[in-house]
C-alpha cells in the first residue's frame, strides 16, 4: 500500500543518515572540510527485505529524493540530515570504531533503549558530493529486521532560508 511508503522511508532515512550526533568524543569533526554548508539533494534507496506483516508493495527496494539544508554544525556532529520531524538521532545511540582515511570514513552505530539497532556505515566524499552505504539490523519486539540503504547527495548551492 503506497500510503505507508513515505512514513517507512522517512523513518528509514532518519535512522540511516541522521548519524549519532551526540557522541561524546565527536569523531565527526573529521568531516569538516570534506563537505560544505548549503542545500543538498539526497537520493536514497532503502531495501527492507522481506518484512513479516508488511503491506503489499513494501518488499524490495524503495527510492526517494529530497532536499535538505545542511549547516556547518550538522556536518561537525555527523548529522548529514534530520528526519522529517527535524530531530536528529536519539541520545541512546553511540558511535564505535570510527575510522577516517582519505576521502572516506567507516563506523558502527549502536542504539539501545528501543528500538535497538546496529548499523555499519561507510561514507565517501567527492567534490560537492557524498555517498553513504548503511547496513542496519533493528530489533523490534524480538523480531530482527535487516535493512540496507544507499544514499547519494549532491550540493545544489546556498540554502534559500
Amino acid at each position: 500500500m503506497k500510503p505507508h511508503r513515505p512514513a517507512v522511508l522517512a523513518l528509514a532515512a532518519a535512522i540511516g543518515f541522521a548519524a549519532a550526533a551526540w557522541a561524546a568524543d565527536n569523531p565527526f569533526s573529521a568531516f569538516k572540510g570534506k563537505m560544505k554548508d548549503g542545500m543538498y539533494e539526497y537520493k536514497m534507496t532503502m531495501d527492507m527485505g522481506q518484512v513479516p506483516g508488511a503491506p503489499a508493495g513494501m518488499a524490495g527496494p524503495q527510492t526517494m529524493t529530497m532536499q535538505h539544508c545542511l549547516k556547518s554544525e550538522d556536518i561537525e556532529k555527523g548529522g548529514f540530515g534530520k528526519g522529517r520531524d527535524g530531530k536528529a538521532m536519539s541520545e541512546n545511540c553511540k558511535v564505535q570504531d570510527f575510522k577516517m582515511a582519505g576521502n572516506g570514513a567507516t563506523y558502527k552505530m549502536v542504539c539501545k533503549g528501543g528500538p535497538d539497532m546496529t548499523a555499519d556505515v561507510a561514507v565517501s566524499f567527492g567534490a560537492d558530493t557524498f555517498k553513504q552505504d548503511t547496513k542496519m539490523a533493528m530489533n523490534h519486539g524480538g523480531q530482527v529486521m535487516n535493512m540496507t540503504q544507499h544514499m547519494e547527495a549532491r550540493y545544489l548551492g546556498p540554502c534559500t532560508k
